[in-house]
């Protein structure tokens, strides 16, 4: 199936068609293609901001993280998992695609096989997804109202992002596989205890009426970070750096070296 025959109007429902730089479907509502490659696909009623999603200097920074290889491991693992499933050529959401870290390293493992597709909310994000994976269709959308045909997915991947189990139900194949990936017990904890005194458990058990559970596995590995603008770029990208003490920020990102636990949740499910 090429990815095109799946992409919908926003507006309407109904399909479109792309002519160059345009998609245009038949009631007329048209779209241009950004310089970058994506589309904006996100209707003015689908915005809770002027320009909703992660911003600029979020995007930045998890674009200068995840350059240190660091959650490697973790596409690896979701490639694999991927393959286990469909060996063959399948149709591949990233369903809040961000950097597009993520959708381009698991195409390069399986070869750039699949027909693939990106979306996230915040346009900037997307705008590097369109240039970390230039053979996928990316398009600013909100991951709760996707502009995709019912039943067009084979595989959806979500990695850190809102579980909009009924939305991914909905646009997967009736043999869809959805692969969810969260922070475990674990995660960061390092950073965590540099950041507060009283660390909190991380709450990461996900289950849906709309899908079963068909395996949950967690994958944890220790990682280093080198200078000062990678662990920034760490605490920048995360929830913290708006949450801690000042005094801890600042302490932390004079460090020029910070040993870390990775720790991940991958959730494998079925559609129902």
């Amino acid at each position: 199936m090429n990815v095109m025959d799946i992409i919908v109007c926003p507006i309407c429902g109904e399909k479109l068609n792309v002519d160059g730089k345009t998609a245009t479907c038949k009631n007329r509502h048209s779209f241009d293609r950004a310089r970058e490659g994506y589309f904006y696909l996100l209707p003015p009623n689908g915005k809770n901001s002027l320009s909703p999603g992660d911003n600029k200097d979020m995007v930045l920074a998890r674009a200068k993280f995840l350059a240190t290889g660091s959650y490697g491991p973790l596409a690896d693992r979701l490639a694999e998992i991927v393959t286990r499933f469909f060996p063959r050529k399948i149709t591949l959401l990233d369903a809040g695609v961000g950097t597009g870290y993520y959708l381009a390293r698991i195409a390069s493992i399986r070869g750039n096989i699949d027909e693939r597709v990106g979306i996230d909310i915040s346009k900037e994000a997307v705008r590097r997804a369109a240039r970390a994976d230039g053979g996928a269709f990316t398009a600013v959308a909100s991951v709760f109202d996707m502009p995709l045909a019912s039943g067009s997915a084979d595989v959806a991947v979500s990695v850190f992002s809102p579980f909009a189990d009924r939305e991914l139900s909905r646009v997967l194949k009736s043999d869809g596989i959805l692969l969810c990936a969260v922070p475990a017990e674990r995660h960061l904890i390092e950073l965590r205890e540099a950041l507060y005194d009283n660390v909190r458990p991380v709450e990461s058990a996900l289950s849906s009426e709309f899908f079963s559970p068909l395996a949950r596995e967690e994958l944890t590995y220790d990682f280093e970070l080198n200078g000062s603008e990678a662990i920034s770029a760490l605490l920048a990208m995360t929830p913290y750096a708006y949450r801690a003490p000042l005094d801890r920020i600042a302490e932390v990102k004079a460090r020029e070296k910070m040993t870390l636990t990775a720790d991940f949740e991958i959730y494998t499910f079925q559609k129902q």
